[in-house]
Order: C-alpha cells, then structure tokens, then sequence
C-alpha cells in the first residue's frame, strides 16, 4: 500500500494503518535480530568466530564468569553470560548485548563504567573495551549454541548457613588473659574484660574515668533524658561511698521519666505518630493510648519478650485481669499506627500494602533484616525466598488492620473493656428506656386524642401535624431529653488496635503486584533459614498465627532478636552500635568487631529475664561506660573509636535538648500522659504533636524527619539552621529571660555565672570561663541602648551559653 500519492502530497491515512507500518518496521527489527541471534554456526563467517573465540570468550572467562554464569555460586543482577541467548535476554536491568546496537547493549555500558562498573575490582583495558565495542558493531557474532540457564536469584546457600548472626546464641568465654597491673581494678564486670582484650590486641590503654560532674549528667540524659538538678548534683558529690554512683543509676531507673525516654527510643523503631500522613493525613485521635503504654510498660520493666509479644498478639492472650486485657489490646495499636493510603480505591492493593509496611516494620525492628525486599522476589542479598515473605504475609493479611474499606478506608479502634462503664451504660440505658417511653407515651395520647376528635379509626399521613400547638411543644421537649440523654451513654476508652481476622493463604504476587499471583497458595509462616535454627509452633488453620510468631520472635533458641536488641541498647548508651548496622543483620552487613561482646551480651538479656533494667546496670557500672571523652589517646588510628578506648561525645536529640531550654526557664510540665499537645506546651516533648504531613520545624531541623518509617538511629547533622534555631527561636529567647531573671538573687558577679554553668552544663565554671562571660556581660551592657535594664545583657549570654555545644552534648 503506497503511502504518498504522487510526489509530494501525502496520503490521509488512519491511525489504525500507520500502527500496522510501525509493527510491521518494528518485525522487521525483531525478526533480523532474532536471525542474528539463532543464526547456525556453520553459516557464521569463520573470521568472526575467531575473533570471538581470541578477543571475546577469554575476557568473559576471566572476569565475567564468576558472577554471571550457571556455575556462579551467586548470580548478580541476574545476569548470565555463559551462552549466546543469555547474553541477548539480559538480567534485572535489561539485554546485555543488542547485535549491531552499541548505546543499547548494557555489557558496553558496564565495562566503560558508564551506569555500572564491571568488573568491580578494576576497569579492563581500553584495548579489551575497543574488542567488544568492535565485536557488537559487526553483530556480536557469538558460536555458543546451548541454551540460557534459568538465572538463580538469591545468595550462596554455604554462605547463609555459616553467617554468624543466624547461629543460635552462645555466650563466649569471658577473656582470662594476661592484664596489666594498672587495668586489674578497671575490670568491673565481663564487658570489661572484652573491651580490654581488644585493646591489648593493639596495646592500647583504656581511658580515665570521667569525672563526677560529667559521669552525673551523662546517666541523667541517658536514662530520663534530663539534666540533672542541682539538689541531685550535690548528692552526688557529697556521697564518698564506692556505691555512690550505682546509687544515682538505680534512682535514675526508678523515675518514671524513664520510661519516656527509653519509650521515645522504640517509638522511632515502630514509627509511632498522631496523624496517619499518606493520601489522607486525618489525625489518629487514640494512637496516644500506644504511646503512654510504651512508657508504662517500660517503667514497670515489663520482660523484653513479653513487651514485643503483647505488641504482636496481645490481644490473643487469655486473662480475667480486666486492667491487663485493656494493656493488651492497646499494645497491638503498634500494628494500627503506620502510614496508610485511605483513599486508595483498588483495596486489594491498599490492604497488601498494609502488610508490607507492617512486615517490614516488625522484621527491621525485631529481626534486624529488610524482609520486605522479597514482596517482588527472592531477597537479593539475604536467604529471603518470596515464598518467606507471603507465607510472613498471611498473618498479618489474617490480621483485622482496617475497620472498613469505604472511599475513605478507616483503620481499626476498639473500645477497650470495663465493667465499671459496662455497669454506667447499663444504668444509663434506664434513663434512655425511660425518655424514650416519655416520648412514646406523649404520641400516643396525642394520636389517640387525634383519632376521636377526627372521629376516625385510621391516622392521617402526617398525624403531627394536626396536633395542639401545646401538644407539640411537649413531644418536642421530650425529644430533646432523649437526644441529650442519648448523647450522654458513657463511652468506652477507645485504642487503636487490631483483632484477629478471617485466617487466609496468599500466593506469591509476580514482581509484587496483587493482580499477577502465582498459582500455589504460600502457607502462613515465617523465614524457612531462621526456621532451622528456632523452630516454629505449627499454625492452626483457623488462627493468623500471630501469637505464633511473636513467641517465636522472643524464644531463646532465636539467633536474631536478642541480638538486635542487645546492640540497640548498647548504640543508645555509646551513640554507636557494636554491629554498625543495627537493623541489618544480613549477609551484606560487616560482622561486629566486638562479635564475642554482643553475643555475651545477648546471652546474658534473654537468661537474665530480658529485663532491660538490668542491662542498664550491667553496661553503666562498667568501667566501659564510664570512660572519659575527652580524651581520644587513639583518635588517628581509629577515628570512630571501634576499640572503644573512650567514651563517645555524643549531640542530645531534639527532645531532651528542647526539654533542657524548658528546664533552664523553670518552665517544664512534667505532666505524664494524655493527647498530643501543639509545641507552645511547656509539656515534655514526647508528648508534642507528631503530624506526618506538617512536622514541627524544630523536629526537623534537628533530625527528626522519618515520622512514617522505622527509624534505626536518629542522624546527626550539623547545619547553619541548628545554631540560629538555638539562638534566636522564641523558646530561647523567652527561657533565656527567665533564666536571667533569676539570676538578680546573686548580687555577686562571679556567683550568677556560677549559678548559670550548673543550671545549663552541671558543673562550674573555669576561670576562664568566668573571665570570658564577665568580657561578654561587659561588651552587651555597653552596646545596649541607654536605659536598657541590666537584664537583657545576662540574657543574651543565656542565650549564648544555651547554644553553646556543651548544652547540646553529652561528654
């Protein structure tokens, strides 16, 4: 069919017939490439076979082979080259060799380290680049004739077996070697001994013991996320005894602040916010009831394993302790409390997206691995099969998450038991019954009088209308006494929380999309590896097998969960995790240097009754802990003090450090509990507004920026915006001035900037820095206006001290 009439007047012809062009150019391209490609050896030209064979198959040999072959232990990106037809199929990232195509071949792109570099270690030779630049000009003429193997995704079996986190936990030898004369004292507990081994390996010497003042404030920000008062400081220092310091540690942790701050460490691993963020960012008015039982659990130090089981399945566990079942039910709102797309309206979608986000909550948090890298295949790195991850899905997917699936979905509440409101409801009702009779009666009376005065049997349409001017006055105060009293049924305490669901099997989803399923349905359960190691309870058909998993998560013999939380606890004492990668253990994480110290550690949180309490003690009255900062003997050699010769200086998150301005001020509500209050509260700031869609600008000019994902450990940065927060926001400026003013009592110089030091950093000041501050309340009186009152000078260098770094660190 000709396209032009003519020379230049072109034919109008329809789209229909200029697609069927287009398919048929594009045959033609598919069809010569093709040939190309499946074209017998016999009929290829000899010269371009040796050039193969010389140039090509050598290079692919040495330094392909070991990754993108049948024989590779582990194939990457699954990519293979060991025939023809793999080549031209490609891998994950598309064909690696296109005949005649150089800019479409990605093998071209690899080798000249253009969108990838292959092979990693070193960049072949421009002359070895040109070869195959050369061979795929002149059609990547390629005598392999066998057919491409099934690429294997997944990682080295041996690998997965021998990986030292996914071993059961066996606590090591506590080191017996030789010590120094001078570090026999230093030894206070088996952490210790450990920490010092690995010193001597390098001969290196542990730090000095950090004095009192710093030892005070660092446990007071570690363990209730205050400064220490001045009344505590003095104690402290007064108190000779060798127990003194173990005396602050246990006051420390029976304050019920901390429960706050250690509750505001697990409320950055499970996400915890007060709106749901996402498509549709309504508040969640009860997630608060979540938050309050994370602190009250803690203070009461609830066992580790029970604190998780309870999040998991506390709804699934029998009691006739009605308190007890209230905290259960509240526990599961951890599950509830993610971002989720509401307004999404292919369901199906939104509820399995739901699951994925709780999966790879749960899994980071407990296990230490990126589980929900396997909802589109096999784990690339870790022994994750996407059978692992649906056979994980199907208990949360049999899992209640949602109360309905309207245009706008709702997450679920439930009303929390009570027989003293069952008991007002039931009295109440009375009230309701006897209104609604009021009510009835009044119609009654009017409808029968209505009858006889129409003389009647049967009542017109609309009967009310008909009724005396007095009579309907009456029926409609009636009614109002129903509305209102109807309005007044005591309510239930409501949580966000799950509930058990209709058990289901989910199918493997192709590439994760809910609308392409495999054609076996995947039985619930959980990693078949970790599985080896800590067996599973076999789930019942008609159960989600939360319950299941959450005491398989917390058994003894589990290689991971211990673990993971005996290095969270460490990291949130040192500012630096043992294992560097705290929610990942997988095969692509660096084994912990001090592997023998966590493993001791972990061993010892799960005999000991996973009480966090305990370990708080053991890693505080250790030498370790109390090690200076100052000092770093080694800083050059090992800059991020892996060795831990010293303590590690570390910057206060957001909300101690707003918590410290407020103290300054003498303006701190310690108030426990309750909805989130909007950031002009003097409350704690644990208790501030967490709004995923509209963060606090103090949240997030200090770090704090991930409200809608687990958070492994909060960043640190420092930028401009931080030091012009600290000295020029309302907050400072207004603690600034009642700081000052409280100074007006010390009439001496020197002893109002004595005050300031121990409010601000708890402890004196130097000589010179008493010189520095009477320079600067000198300098500000003489720049002030005339008139201006004395104050504003000592406020300004309130205000310069609140931003000084020693306010915001912790030696």
């Amino acid at each position: 069919m000709p396209i032009f009439m003519g020379e230049t007047k072109p034919l109008l012809i329809g789209r229909t017939a200029v697609l069927l062009v287009v398919l048929t150019v594009i045959g033609w391209v598919i069809q010569s490439q093709s040939v190309a490609a499946t074209e017998p050896t016999d009929l290829l030209p000899q010269s371009e076979i040796s050039f193969f064979e010389s140039r090509i198959r050598p290079v692919l040999d040495e330094h392909c082979y070991s990754c993108h072959s049948s024989d590779a232990a582990i194939v990457q990106g699954g990519l293979l080259l060991d025939s023809r037809e793999a080549a031209h199929l490609g891998g994950d990232s598309g064909p690696a060799v296109v005949p005649g195509n150089v800019s479409e071949s990605l093998l071209i792109s690899a080798i000249q380290y253009d969108d990838f570099e292959m092979p990693p270690k070193q960049k072949l030779p421009q002359s070895v680049i040109d070869d195959f630049v050369t061979w795929v000009e002149r059609g990547a003429v390629d005598p392999r004739t066998q057919a491409a193997a099934a690429p294997r995704h997944g990682i080295d079996p041996i690998a997965a077996r021998d990986h030292w986190a996914f071993q059961s936990v066996v606590a090591p030898e506590v080191p017996q070697g030789e010590i120094h004369q001078d570090d026999r004292d230093w030894i206070r507990n088996p952490i210790d001994a450990f920490v010092l081994a690995k010193l001597s390996e390098k001969g290196w010497r542990p730090a000095a013991k950090a004095d009192k003042y710093t030892l005070l404030r660092r446990a007071t920000f570690d363990l209730v996320g205050l400064p220490p008062s001045q009344s505590e400081i003095d104690a402290f220092l007064a108190d000779d005894s060798p127990r003194s310091f173990e005396r602050v540690v246990d006051r420390l942790l029976a304050s019920p602040h901390y429960g706050q701050r250690w509750g505001r460490h697990w409320l950055d691993l499970v996400r915890y916010a007060d709106t749901n963020g996402a498509d549709e960012n309504h508040k969640m008015p009860h997630a608060w009831r979540y938050r309050d039982w994370v602190f009250d659990r803690l203070n009461d130090d609830q066992p580790l394993d029970e604190f998780i089981i309870h999040q998991l399945a506390g709804d699934l566990l029998p009691t006739d302790d009605e308190q007890l079942n209230r905290q259960r039910i509240t526990a599961t709102g951890m599950l509830v409390i993610g971002p989720k797309m509401l307004a999404e309206q292919d369901k199906e979608k939104m509820r399995i997206d739901i699951v994925d986000e709780q999966i790879d909550t749960v899994t980071r948090t407990m296990l230490g691995m990126t589980v929900a890298c396997a909802r589109c295949h096999d784990h690339k790195f870790d022994p994750i099969s996407a059978e692992d991850y649906y056979a994980l899905a199907g208990i949360f997917a049999s899992t209640r998450s949602m109360l309905h699936e309207n245009f706008v979905s709702k997450w679920m509440e439930r009303d929390l038991p009570s027989t003293a409101i069952d008991q007002q409801r039931s009295e109440h009702q009375k009230k309701i019954d006897h209104s609604r009779a009021a009510v009835e009666k009044i119609v009654a009376d009017a409808n029968a009088a209505l009858l006889a005065q129409l003389k009647t049997e049967t009542l017109p349409a609309k009967p009310e209308d008909q009724y005396p001017e007095t009579t309907k006055k009456q029926l409609a105060a009636a009614r109002k006494v129903l509305a209102d009293t109807e309005k007044a049924m005591p309510a239930y305490d409501i949580a966000m929380a799950v509930e058990e669901g209709s058990p289901v099997t989910l199918a493997v989803h192709i590439r994760g999309n809910h609308l392409s399923k495999g054609d076996t349905p995947v039985h619930r359960g959980v990693p078949q590896r970790l599985q080896s190691v800590a067996g599973l309870d076999t789930i019942a058909d008609n159960e989600s097998g939360r319950l299941n998993l959450a005491r398989w998560l917390t058994s003894g013999d589990h290689p991971l969960t211990g673990r993971v939380m005996a290095n969270r606890l460490w990291m949130w004492h040192f500012g630096q995790a043992l294992m560097r990668s705290p929610s990942n253990f997988g095969l692509q994480s660096e084994a912990p240097l001090h592997q023998d110290l966590l493993d001791w550690l972990t061993r010892r949180l799960i005999d000991d009754g996973w009480s966090l309490k305990r370990m708080h003690r053991l890693i505080m009255l250790s030498s370790t802990y109390q090690m200076r900062s100052d000092l770093a003997d080694y800083s050059e050699v090992d800059p991020e003090n892996e060795y831990l010769s010293h303590q590690n200086r570390r910057r206060l998150e957001i909300e101690p450090l707003r918590d410290a301005i407020h103290i300054a001020g003498d303006s701190l509500d310690r108030t426990f509990g309750g909805s989130p209050v909007d950031a002009d509260a003097p409350r704690r700031s644990v208790y501030l507004m967490i709004n995923r869609a509209a963060l606090l600008d103090l949240f997030s000019t200090f770090d704090y920026v991930e409200t809608a994902n687990h958070i492994e450990q909060r960043p640190v940065t420092t930028v401009p915006n931080q030091a012009l927060f600290l000295l020029n926001s309302k907050l400072v400026h207004q603690q600034a001035e009642r700081l000052s003013a409280s100074m007006l009592d010390h009439v001496d110089e020197e002893d109002r900037i004595t005050h300031l030091w121990m409010k601000l950093y708890g402890r004196p000041p130097t000589e010179a820095d008493i010189a520095l501050c009477q320079e600067f309340i000198t300098d500000a009186a003489q720049r002030l206006p005339a008139g201006t009152s004395p104050q504003q000078a000592w406020s300004g260098l309130c205000r310069t001290l609140i931003a000084g770094s020693l306010f915001s660190y912790v030696d």
